[in-house]
């Protein structure tokens, strides 16, 4: 079973049990798809009811939210426990406890940064994460800056659980005529927000559009900056924007662009972990403008593809994303660096399938 605090229609797309996989949350992301959530056993439950599932239910395995996510302590531990005093009553084995973790922002700075009682909250909720660390039996990290924070937090490595690092890379899910150069597409995906570095996105494009005269700029998704993105559009007939379109259609346009855009922004309260249309657009093929706030930045950078290291220089995002543009590289020299095997459905493999080591 899965405990999430937050559940995402990436995560449903992931599940491979169906039916038999059990996801407790507490929340739904604003992407989450409820067709595809009527396939598994999905369940809303707090610290209770978390407890009262692990109390009585059989589980083999327990996939947590990773250790230093504070506010899921309390249901993590709840679970864990139960399951602990029912494997004790049943005489049988308690459940491996795993965890996939891919943050690189430290939460302890977040946590300087929240309002007084939001800070106190998370400090009480932080002093479980300890607990919950002792509990964990598998860790996959995966990203490189996930491992390195934990390491910050958690330096003697003889408490530390099994543990590896398998990179959050797709595989290629392009297929044929994949050797010829695409038209000079650029394409943003994702939350029209500051975060996401839209705002760098709108900022560059003039630059980029003189730049290379035959570029072509495809925007889909929704947020805050809709109108911005809608108004660009119509004094700009090289510029296209989709509001909240479906994912079969993103992945088309992803499958026609030549470069995707993430210029994920900082902020007091977060950090870009991975970026999922990132992932999603190297497996369709697409070379890369991102800056070097993602988890996947060094792999990106040792791999042709273009990190901004000065997040917020709009001049710097302009000039990768011409480089990137105007860069002869086929679909299929970019997928030829991915591995065999999803990274997500590979850690899955190695927290629930692997014996011990």
């Amino acid at each position: 079973m899965k405990l999430y605090d937050v559940v995402r229609t990436a995560h449903l797309e992931r599940v491979r049990g169906g039916a038999a996989t059990t996801i407790l949350h507490r929340f739904q992301r604003y992407d989450f798809d409820k067709e595809l959530a009527s396939t598994v056993d999905l369940r809303a439950a707090g610290v209770l009811g978390a407890f009262c599932f692990g109390l009585t239910n059989d589980v083999d395995v327990i996939e947590i939210n990773e250790p230093l996510v504070a506010r899921a302590a309390p249901r993590a531990l709840a679970i864990m426990t139960a399951n602990r005093i029912r494997a004790a009553v049943l005489r049988t084995s308690s459940a491996r406890v795993v965890s996939y973790a891919i943050a690189n922002k430290d939460p302890r700075i977040v946590a300087n940064a929240l309002p007084m009682k939001s800070r106190w909250k998370w400090r009480l909720e932080a002093l479980l994460i300890p607990a919950v660390w002792r509990h964990l039996d598998r860790l996959v990290f995966g990203t490189s800056h996930s491992y390195d924070l934990y390491r910050s937090w958690f330096p003697d490595s003889r408490r530390w659980p099994t543990h590896c690092t398998i990179d959050a890379l797709p595989v290629a899910r392009i297929a044929g005529r994949g050797d010829a150069t695409r038209a000079r597409s650029l394409i943003f995906v994702g939350d029209f927000s500051a975060r996401k570095g839209f705002d760098k996105v709108l900022s560059a494009w003039p630059r980029v559009r003189e730049a290379v005269p035959d570029a072509s700029l495809v925007l889909l998704g929704k947020g805050v900056g809709v109108n911005d993105a809608l108004h660009l559009a119509s004094c700009d007939d090289r510029v296209r924007v989709e509001v909240d379109p479906a994912r079969p259609r993103i992945f088309e346009e992803m499958s026609a662009a030549k470069v995707l855009i993430l210029p994920s922004q900082p902020t007091k309260l977060w950090r870009e972990q991975v970026g999922l249309p990132i992932v999603e657009g190297l497996s369709m093929g697409c070379v890369i403008v991102t800056t070097d706030e993602t988890g996947l930045a060094q792999w990106l950078s040792t791999r042709g593809h273009w990190v901004v290291a000065e997040s917020g220089n709009v001049s710097a995002i302009a000039q990768a994303t011409v480089a990137a543009l105007m860069q002869e590289r086929s679909p299929r020299s970019v997928v030829q660096d991915l591995p065999k095997q999803d990274g997500r459905e590979a850690a899955e493999d190695w927290m629930f399938e692997a014996g011990d080591q």
